[in-house]
């Protein structure tokens, strides 16, 4: 990046919105290799074991600079993977699914909240667009500042019965790069888009958060996948999981 830290406008817009909207973060030739990349496999997870050089761009993203200069300041130095990647598509996404997140009840693994003058968001959404999302089109969707609110999203809202005006779906050119609160209220809505859906998905939480920690001794005697051999140290140390085997 050309500058140090985040702007006063980006650092305002995630606190007071609970998300980020960054243009042109990925080059058209990334783009395109990504689409290659999964129209070829004709899969819409498990990316990171791929075969040979198919996975690579979705690894490569694990550690992309910009990306990585955004959660440094966002999550904290030492992010780590939470969920792995998975396309987002008309193929994929149960649209019938409530909304997600929310700030009440609050959830301490993606809680959102200042204290002693240091920002905590414990967790994110990255959504990379492969597609454009024009306005209208449905899809992802938001319910903006709700990463902060205290009173607990009204069930109309969550199912889609009522969105009483508050529900936002961003407009996206392939190539952008979306990062949202865990905490903000979101989900899918159905795609009316002429052209394809196509969202690139990843959570990312801090270092010493852990969301689902596993039961018994699986969490210490689980081996890694063979293909964490492949990986280079950054993208090994996104992966970290604390009380897992071998995973430092």
């Amino acid at each position: 990046m050309d500058r140090d830290v985040m702007t006063n406008e980006e650092n305002y817009c995630f606190d007071v919105a609970g998300y980020l909207h960054v243009p042109g973060t990925l080059t058209r030739p990334e783009v395109e290799r990504l689409n290659r990349e999964i129209d070829a496999m004709g899969a819409t997870e498990g990316m990171l074991g791929w075969p040979g050089k198919t996975r690579e761009p979705f690894r490569d993203l694990l550690v992309h600079p910009a990306l990585v200069w955004y959660l440094n300041q966002l999550v904290g130095q030492g992010f780590i993977l939470d969920r792995a990647p998975e396309v987002w598509c008309e193929e994929t996404c149960d649209t019938s699914t409530p909304l997600v997140g929310g700030n009440e009840p609050r959830d301490p693994a993606i809680a959102y909240y200042f204290q002693n003058g240091r920002r905590f968001s414990e967790g994110v959404r990255v959504l990379w667009a492969l597609e454009d999302v024009e306005e209208g089109d449905g899809g992802f969707v938001l319910v903006p500042c709700s990463h902060k609110g205290n009173v607990a999203t009204p069930e109309e809202v969550a199912t889609g019965a009522d969105d009483m005006g508050l529900i936002l779906q961003p407009t996206l050119k392939a190539g952008d790069l979306l990062i949202v609160a865990l905490a903000t209220v979101q989900g899918m809505r159905p795609w009316q888009g002429e052209g394809r859906q196509r969202l690139l998905s990843y959570e990312f939480v801090g270092r010493g958060v852990i969301r689902s920690a596993g039961t018994g001794p699986k969490t210490e005697a689980e081996p890694r996948p063979e293909w964490h051999a492949d990986l280079s140290a950054e993208q090994r140390a996104s992966l970290y999981k604390p009380g897992y085997q071998a995973t430092t």
